[in-house]
Formats: structure tokens, sequence, C-alpha cells
């Protein structure tokens, strides 16, 4: 036997070990190799990492407080910024409060509120909502888009988000896409088939151009490169969630604006 050549072969893995010699020193290297085949079967198991919690940052509207309909003509929302912020109408009142989130739990802090009197239903209604929102320890962003707080107890608040007041005057416009940016502050709106209209460092420069067709890059980069005879405007649309630095609210694009070579960054959402 110690005449023979012993093959160890993992064809699955495209390992192949080979040795000569001995029976006490095939039996080293078959532990050797052994070992090393564990290894590359423990990296083969090993789970990819787990991809990011959805962002809960915006302006959230709710629809249900344990349990009971909110009345259409009642008012109560919650804006989460990215800094811990969280602020809103209770119904009745006005409201401050401070939030952590790790993963799918969450806490807030004491919520402090304006001090005005309505309905006693009403007030009922908003006593309700802030104690099952100061109570709440989960947080769930569900498929259809809902968020989702709950309490220990199972008492739960439901949110469906509600788009901010520019977003909403820029469909009403007819706006296909709305993109913003900070320092220095700036504003891009395009149509299909349309009109870009850029006002840059805070209004101090405008200008409109033709939209002109967009094409799709590798990564999935949405590109519209725009001249006329005085400017050059490319945009660049990425699919990556965005977190404007002023209001902390989320954006599902993330932008890069160039215009005449000076360069932009920022935020925006697509409104078709």
């Amino acid at each position: 036997m110690s005449d023979r050549t012993i093959n160890v072969i993992s064809w699955g893995l495209g390992v192949v070990m080979r040795w000569n010699g001995k029976l006490r020193h095939s039996a080293a290297a078959g532990r050797r190799g052994a070992i090393v085949l564990a290894l590359i079967l423990a990296g083969c198991a090993s789970k990819p990492p787990a991809p990011p919690a959805p962002s809960i940052v915006g302006l959230w509207q709710a629809q249900q407080i344990a349990a009971a309909a909110v009345p259409a003509d009642v008012r109560i929302t919650l804006s989460m910024y990215g800094d811990g912020r969280a602020v809103g109408r209770a119904g009745c009142n006005n409201y401050t409060s401070k939030y952590q989130r790790t993963g799918d739990t969450i806490s807030f802090g004491p919520a402090a509120s304006t001090k005005m009197a309505c309905a006693p239903q009403l007030m009922t209604l908003e006593q309700s909502y802030l104690e099952t929102l100061t109570a709440a320890t989960r947080v769930e962003r569900r498929p259809d888009g809902t968020l989702a707080l709950t309490a220990d107890n199972g008492a739960q608040l439901l949110f469906r988000r509600q788009e901010a007041a520019s977003l909403q005057d820029a469909r009403t416009r007819g706006i296909d896409f709305r993109a913003i940016g900070q320092e220095p502050g700036w504003v891009v709106e395009l149509t299909d088939g349309g009109e870009i209209t850029a006002v840059l460092d805070y209004g101090a420069t405008s200008l409109t151009l033709p939209t002109p067709s967009s094409a799709t890059a590798e990564d999935g980069t949405v590109v519209y490169d725009a001249s006329t005879d005085t400017d050059h405007l490319i945009l660049r649309i990425k699919r990556k969630i965005c977190i404007d630095a002023m209001s902390g609210e989320s954006h599902p694009s993330t932008v890069e604006l160039l215009v005449n070579d000076k360069p932009y960054q920022g935020c925006g959402d697509r409104l078709d």
C-alpha cells in the first residue's frame, strides 16, 4: 500500500489533493486535507450580510390607533428626521419627541405638546395616540408601504407615508421628476417630453432646457444630457435611498447634477 498513490478528490469544490508514501504519511495529509475542506465548506455555508432596514425617515399620517380607524376629517401625523427628532400633530395639538431605532426595535422619549383644547372625542383620540406612540417598542415597514409601531401590550399605530407639500405641488403642475440639494440650495424639475428647469445657488441662477431622451447606464443609473448654445446640464438619477441633509426626509433616488461643469448632489422623487 505504501507504493500506491492515494487521491482525495472533491469534484464539487474543485479541490484535488494527492500524495505518495507510507500510510502514516497519508493519514497525516488526510487530516490536513479534511481541515482544509471543512474550512472551505464553512466559508460556503456562511450567510450573506442582512440588507439594511428600510428607512422610516419622512412624513407619516396615522390611519389606525389601537385598532381604531382615524376619522377622515382628523389629521394625526408623525415626521421622523435622520437626527432622531420626531414631531407632528396629534389631532388637536402639535407635539415633539425623540426616537432611537435599532433594526426592528424603537423607543420614543416623552412627548411635549401644546395645550389647546378640542372636542372631548378628539382629545381622547389624541391621548390614545400619544400614549401608544411613547410606549412603542417595535417598528415595521410592511411590503405595502405601511409603517407599524407596536407597544409591548399589543397596541399598534399604523401610518401611511404622506407626500411633502412641495411634491404635491409639483405633481399638480405635471412635473415628472423633482430633485433638491443643499449647500448651495438647488431645485431641478423635469417633465418628460417638455423642459428641465434648474434653480441653482439659492435662486441666484436659473435655466431652462428641453428635456432630452434619457439613457440608462449598466448600473441602472438614468441619465439626462441636455444642451443649448449657452448651457450644458447632465442629470444622473440613481435608485438609491437618499436622506436630505436639511430636512432629514427620505427620498427614493440619489441625484448627481452637473451644470456648466459645476457639480451638485441631492435627492429626487419620480412623480409620474
